[in-house]
């Protein structure tokens, strides 16, 4: 499941559909969604992938940032907390009063 999740992400993150990445490995799209929801893996296609979507192996297989443990979480924060824009800060702080 969390291969999946990431190849979505990084298709995503390269502006590409199902359809896109899949006529890029030589498949078709429902390979691609199934693959992305989880019900299959990319044995064969996993190198494919990596270079359609011009990452390494060991990048398409980098899960820190779907940790969700509270501490993770935390830790994330504080440690990135500085470089948000005053904007975003500003919304951060009226979700997190909202919330209290």
């Amino acid at each position: 499941i969390l291969i999946g999740k990431k190849i979505k992400e990084l298709r995503l993150r390269k502006g590409l559909t199902q359809e896109d990445l899949a006529e890029m490995i030589n498949t078709d799209q429902r390979n691609i969604s199934y693959i992305e929801c989880g019900h299959n893996f990319p044995s064969r296609s996993l190198m494919e992938i990596a270079k359609a979507l011009n990452v390494t192996l060991p990048e398409l297989f980098d899960f820190e940032h779907l940790k969700t443990d509270s501490e993770y979480k935390k830790k994330y924060i504080c440690e990135n907390i500085n470089e948000i824009s005053d904007d975003d800060l500003t919304i951060i702080y009226r979700v997190l009063k909202a919330m209290r």
